[in-house]
């Protein structure tokens, strides 16, 4: 069973087509991360996954459940909004900007969803949340207000509360694309510890570096398809389609 499964997705924004016959899958515990140049989809896709944008048409799985079954912008699949919140419930997502509450705690902020989503008790979202907030490296900064954070700490935060929904699998959309160079790195070695750990993950990045050494397997898109997909080696070493070439030309 695949934790993800895509098929023959395409979304128009009106006369706009964005995402051509899109189609891929993401096994459990794999990190797959997907480059390419801007506007080429791959943010699109990934908020596709967690319903943040309807597709067109195609199929989309979360493991075994078919959340979409789309012709014409029309779901074939009808699922109960509990139903379809308890699949969605089982991706976290982190984005480029960090969206943390500004009147509210780190600790707060990570309790909010585990307690009026989830329904757990105060206590218990609070333990949880401290682990976490500690396995991302900000035990010391439990109690301050994001005004008082530098932005990887924010963007740290972020990803502590998308882990408090103990999600399945993770998504990133571009996490370090907003922060200073030299906060980059505090973030990717989370993401790091992440995957290590065996999280199922799908990353948009422009981070080369972190997709050599961290993806199970790279998926380039351009012009809203992927043209080409494999192993990290083989996408930076032999790269086979001359888009993929030029892209990384460009950017390595």
């Amino acid at each position: 069973m695949s934790m993800i499964k895509v098929e023959n997705v395409y979304k128009n924004f009106g006369t706009l087509e964005v995402l051509k016959d899109v189609s891929f899958t993401v096994e459990a515990g794999e990190v797959v991360c997907i480059i390419g140049p801007s506007g080429a989809g791959k943010s699109t896709i990934l908020r596709s996954l967690n319903h943040l944008e309807k597709i067109t048409s195609g199929k989309i799985w979360i493991e075994n459940d078919l959340l979409d079954d789309r012709k014409d912008g029309v779901n074939l699949v009808k699922l109960s909004s509990a139903e379809r919140a308890s699949i969605l419930l089982k991706t976290g997502m982190v984005f480029q900007r960090f969206n943390l509450f500004p009147h509210k705690t780190v600790l707060e902020n990570v309790t909010l969803s585990p307690i009026h989503v989830k329904g757990l008790t105060k206590d218990k979202a609070e333990t949880l949340a401290k682990d976490i907030i500690s396995r991302v490296g900000l035990a010391d900064k439990i109690n301050e207000y994001p005004s008082r954070l530098s932005g990887g700490q924010q963007q740290r935060v972020a990803i502590a509360r998308a882990l408090a929904m103990e999600p399945e699998i993770m998504l990133f959309d571009e996490p370090t694309s907003a922060l200073d160079p030299e906060l980059v790195g505090e973030v990717l070695n989370v993401m790091k510890k992440l995957a290590e750990s065996g999280m199922t993950m799908i990353v948009v990045t422009h981070e080369m570096s972190f997709a050599r050494e961290v993806a199970d397997r790279i998926l380039f898109m351009f012009d809203g398809s992927i043209c080409e997909e494999g192993k990290p080696d083989e996408i930076f070493n032999n790269p086979k389609n001359e888009r993929t070439r030029n892209f990384l030309k460009s950017v390595l």
